[in-house]
């Protein structure tokens, strides 16, 4: 429960007590028990109407925190009137009739006149009343109701310690006419509830409030003990010689000194108060920055003990680790690693708080994190020690290295492949071009024989080796720029475009005698790069054609596309010689020919081919058929959406 909550306790119950209270009199009043006023005069000091009065505030208190406006206030009002009219009674010295208006009293408990209250009474009631109806108007509580509650406060207070030390002008200040000790706690309450209630909003400071209170408080039983002893002296003609000193001159130097006193008591708590709010104000913005730039850290930072029990964690852990704070906050931080880290952690702390030997302390290293959900991610650990009040605490900072583990493996594959691609590259690059540095020192020699067939022969050998060669710059060539190019996505018509690369490898040996189906629907089309589209599927059906089994009697091809949620699944499948089992993990992977014998190529295929599918955000499958084998490539697509401006473009 926070201090604001318990204020507004505070104000419910000063409303309960005065509605208790009222009805409680009203009661006696009603019941009229004439033996009880005769032995207890007292308990019916509290007049019928200034009981109903009471009532009828502590209910307005009561519906105004309950959020209703228009009838507390026309409560108030008519407590107001009767105030007012109560009072002028006394200032006026008339009678209009309102104290019997609602009751006539059974019994007469000695006051001035039967059911007439007493003048600070009244004028409670009208500084109460006046200022709960400021509060409903205005919505906030404001310097001058603080200043009517005040006031109240000191009133009733007065009467009440009037009544502990015998000072009749008190409670009294008409003869007869007294305030009612029911009467002034139902005041102290309100007035409690006006002052306090919400006070931080006006500026004030309930401490420095409560002092002014004490000190005015004093100040006035001062000032009517003062006044007191002046009617004393009247009244039976006292006379003080200057030798036995004079009372009144003593008091009033009295009055005067703890004025001062108290004065000065009061302005240094309220400057020590505004100071102390100021520092308490930077501290609680500072906490509150600390707070921001924690829980606001892309980093994890995670609080604990001595004994390993997590104290504190930032949002970033919850993001890092899968647990919410309160599923952290009083575990041991070990909860969060795995093993061998887990099983070590409390024997680490224990050395380390005995021997000072650190391994992560004020240094950090990289280390394993275990997530909710069982995942083990690598993390960077920072530690540092904090020496706090006598004890010690110990403050880490993780941070997720996945991504970055996964670039430095990336970039190590990466490397690896350019090395093999550089080295087999040079390799295959030069050994056309040396045979064919020797077939041309024989063709020389031919033609000088005169040997025209063999001549011939030999530029077909030179032929083909040229061939090789360019099939394998086209392929270094298709690899740099699939790396390279920057092309817009534009839509791509499946069918056609496979229709496309199916006539573009009509040349090829034995195309005619395989039937190639495209079952590809028409309509179907998506929103890819054309260029790196077209080089998948000639690559898969290059690659089926190829690798076609030249002792099936019916060779074929079969190409499908299914359409899944936010994705294709393009599939090549064929019943041609298939990967053998022990080649098959060497699939995608640069110059592996897996089966060199059927037919020539530069092993880069396949590899062309899921880099091409991956630079998409897709990926390259393969499944083994009884017969031949399906090669798959699954691709993101995007939807086309309808052109806001014009809703019939796309």
């Amino acid at each position: 429960m926070n201090r604001q909550w318990s204020w507004q306790r505070a104000n419910i119950a000063a409303g309960t007590w005065c509605l208790v209270v009222g009805m409680g009199m009203m009661t006696f009043w009603l019941a009229e028990p004439a033996a009880l006023a005769a032995r207890l005069p007292a308990l019916l000091g509290m007049k019928f109407n200034a009981a109903l009065a009471a009532a009828m505030t502590g209910a307005a208190v009561l519906f105004t925190s309950r959020g209703l406006r228009t009838l507390p206030a026309l409560m108030l009002v008519v407590v107001l009137t009767y105030g007012v009219l109560a009072l002028s009674q006394h200032v006026l010295a008339i009678d209009i009739g309102i104290d019997t208006l609602l009751n006539t009293p059974f019994v007469d408990i000695g006051t001035s006149r039967p059911g007439r209250i007493a003048p600070n009474t009244a004028l409670c009631f009208i500084l109460v009343s006046l200022a709960l109806l400021l509060r409903i108007i205005r919505r906030k509580t404001d310097a001058v109701q603080v200043v009517l509650g005040l006031s109240a406060i000191i009133i009733a207070a007065a009467a009440l310690i009037g009544y502990a030390i015998a000072l009749d002008i008190a409670h009294d200040w008409i003869r007869f006419t007294r305030m009612s000790i029911p009467s002034a706690s139902c005041f102290i309450a309100l007035g409690i509830s006006i002052v306090f209630v919400e006070t931080e909003e006006t500026g004030f400071h309930r401490s420095t409030l409560a002092s002014i209170l004490g000190l005015s408080t004093y100040l006035v039983l001062l000032a009517m003990a003062y006044y007191e002893l002046a009617r004393y002296e009247v009244a039976f003609g006292i006379t003080f010689t200057a030798d036995t000193g004079n009372p009144r001159s003593t008091l009033t130097s009295l009055i005067v000194i703890s004025g001062f006193l108290y004065g000065g008591l009061v302005a240094h708590l309220y400057f020590s108060s505004r100071r102390a709010r100021g520092m308490a104000d930077d501290l609680a913005e500072s906490r509150a920055q600390l707070a921001a730039i924690i829980d606001n850290a892309v980093d994890g930072i995670i609080l604990i003990d001595d004994r390993g029990t997590i104290l504190k964690v930032n949002a970033a852990c919850t993001r890092i680790f899968g647990y919410d704070p309160d599923e952290m906050i009083g575990q041991n931080v070990k909860m969060l690693m795995p093993d061998p880290y887990h099983r070590e952690h409390d024997r680490y702390i224990a050395n380390y708080q005995r021997s000072g030997e650190a391994k992560v302390i004020g240094i950090g290293r990289e280390a394993e994190g275990r997530r909710k959900n069982g995942e083990v991610f690598p993390l960077d650990l920072a530690v540092a020690r904090i020496d706090r009040h006598g004890s010690t605490v110990y403050s880490g900072i993780v941070r997720d290295i996945s991504d970055r583990k996964e670039s430095e493996h990336a970039l190590i594959e990466a490397n690896a492949e350019l090395e093999e691609f550089a080295y087999r590259t040079s390799h295959d690059l030069r050994s056309p071009i040396a045979s064919s540095m020797g077939l041309l020192n024989i063709s020389r020699m031919m033609l000088a024989d005169g040997d025209l067939k063999g001549l011939g022969q030999t530029l077909q050998r030179m032929e083909k080796n040229f061939g090789r060669l360019d099939h394998l710059i086209q392929n270094i060539i298709t690899i740099t720029r699939n790396r390279l190019m920057e092309e817009e996505k534009r839509p791509i018509a499946l069918r056609a475009a496979v229709s496309d690369a199916v006539d573009s490898l009509s040349h090829l040996e034995e195309f005619r005698r395989i039937h190639i189906e495209n079952h590809i629907a028409a309509e179907l089309t998506i929103i890819s790069n054309p260029s790196k589209f077209d080089v998948i599927v000639g690559n898969m059906l290059s690659n089926a054609i190829k690798y076609h089994d030249p002792q099936e009697a019916q060779p074929r091809i079969d190409i499908r596309v299914l359409r899944s949620a936010g994705g294709i699944r393009l599939s090549v499948e064929d019943n041609g010689l298939g990967v053998p089992p022990a080649s098959r993990h060497l699939l995608f992977r640069m110059f592996k020919r897996l089966h060199p014998n059927r037919s020539f190529g530069s092993g880069l295929g396949l590899y062309i081919l899921r880099k091409s599918a991956e630079s998409l955000g897709g990926s390259a499958l393969y499944e083994a058929r009884d017969k031949g084998s399906r090669f798959i490539i699954e691709l993101p697509v995007e939807e086309k959406h309808e052109n806001p401006v014009d809703p019939g473009r796309r």
